[in-house]
This record gives C-alpha cells, structure tokens and sequence, in this order.
C-alpha cells in the first residue's frame, strides 16, 4: 500500500472497503510504504493501521519510507522501516512484481519513486504529476536535486508508463519527463534574465516571469523562484544575500 494519504472521511472508508476486498480475495499486505512527508501523502496512515488493527489483525501494519522521510514525519506518524536507494521490494505472484527503490528528491528531500523493469512501470509519487507541475518548496525542495532526479528518471530504460501520485497515469512518459525538464529550465532562463534586468526580490522576479499564472498562485510561485535562485547561486551564476526568507530576501549584483 503506497501513499494512503487522504484526510477525508469517505476517502478513507473507501480505501478501507478496498483493502478488505483484496485481503477476503487471499491477498497480503506487505507494508504500508511512503514516498514522502507531506500531508497529502500521509493524511490517512493511521485511519488505515487502526482499521487494520480492528478488523484484520494478522495483516502487516508496518510503515516504511526513505530515513530522511522517516526522521522528518510528525509526531503522530512513525516509520518503522528505513527504505534504501535501490532496495527491491518483491511481491510474490505470477508474475512476480519487483520494485526497486530509487532516492529521487527535489520535492522532497526523502522522496522515493519505485520502478518495475519488467512491465517497464514507474511510481512517480510527487516528482512527476499526471498534471501540471510539481512545487519545489526550500527548504525541503531543492532544485538542483529535482532536475538531477528528472535526469534520472530520463535515463530509466525500456518505460512504458507512469503512475504518479496525483493525476491520470502517463503513457509517454519520456515525452513527459523531458517536458517537465524543459519546462524548469526556460523558468530558470527566464528568472535569471530578470535578476540581470534588475529584479532582486523573488515577488518582483514572480511579476515579471509568471506572467501565464494567476496572481492567486503568485506565493507559491515565489517559493519555486526561490528555488531556481538557490540553484543559481550554487552554480555560481548569482550573488544572494544570506537572507533565506522570501521577504528578506535580496540578489546582490
């Protein structure tokens, strides 16, 4: 069971009523697997353990995710299990499924997507959508990682589809990973054109940049700019101040 994420009721007892059918039908749950922390990934964990422990004893209850997923999780929410870069996870069958664990943050610092070669199937979690695009949020986003990510994903061979956590599933999924690389580097080029025409606060680098985006989506945006100007300022191409807050913070030229 990956991501059992939904903070809503009737989400839940859906899920729930699903669990029981693949479990009457003879089914095993091996765990409970995370691909990140954020809340939208992990809002029904526990609904789904105390249902577990209520109507299916025996099932496994345990919850595994990547150890920088693990140590960041809420209070209320505890992993048991560290997964590992490149661990296999095998579910037993005819055939049998192989999932192999590939650390891919950007997103988020423990993201984890899950790839299986021979159907040629990947589990993007959040780093790709089945629409539009993903926030990278500092401090837990980090757009140097991300694109390193999409990279390599890009170079996974023989991909036929991809499940990701939000949307419909992707059926050209080379097509759609070089879409979302392009798609950062031309913001990149753009911010970066703005900071040389003299903007130097992600607000006016946002107005000048985003102008296809609804001014209602304008604070996240600032923290994807944010993002881009982190990465810049890795690579040398920017000065910044120290200041990391989107308010404080200022590109020196």
């Amino acid at each position: 069971m990956i991501d059992p994420g939904s903070p809503y009721e009737d989400e839940r007892h859906a899920l729930a009523e699903a669990v029981d059918q693949l479990l009457s039908d003879g089914r095993e749950l091996k765990e409970i697997v995370l691909t990140h922390l954020h809340p939208d990934h992990i809002g029904g964990v526990n609904a789904l353990r105390e249902h577990l422990a209520r109507a299916w004893p025996a099932a496994n209850r345990t919850v595994a995710a990547h150890r920088l997923t693990a140590t960041a999780l809420p209070d209320d929410v505890r992993a048991e299990r560290f997964i590992e870069d490149g661990e296999v996870i095998e579910l037993a069958g005819d055939p049998q499924i192989r999932l192999r664990a590939l650390h891919t943050p950007g997103h988020a610092r423990g993201h984890l997507c899950f790839h299986e070669a021979r159907t040629g199937t990947l589990l993007t979690g959040d780093n790709i959508l089945g629409l539009g695009s993903v926030l990278i949020d500092p401090p837990e986003g980090n757009m140097r990682d991300y694109l390193a990510s999409l990279q390599r994903l890009r170079a996974l061979p023989d991909l036929t589809v991809m499940f990701p956590g939000h949307g419909p599933a992707i059926a050209n999924p080379y097509a759609k990973v070089d879409q979302y690389i392009a798609h950062r580097l031309e913001r990149e080029q753009k911010i970066l054109a703005a900071v040389q025409d003299g903007a130097v606060t992600p607000t006016e680098i946002v107005a000048r940049v985003y102008t296809d985006v609804s001014p209602k989506a304008h604070a996240m945006a600032e923290r994807a700019v944010l993002a881009h100007l982190e990465k810049l300022e890795e690579e040398g191409l920017i000065p910044m101040s120290v200041g990391r807050d989107k308010d404080n913070l200022r590109v020196e030229l």
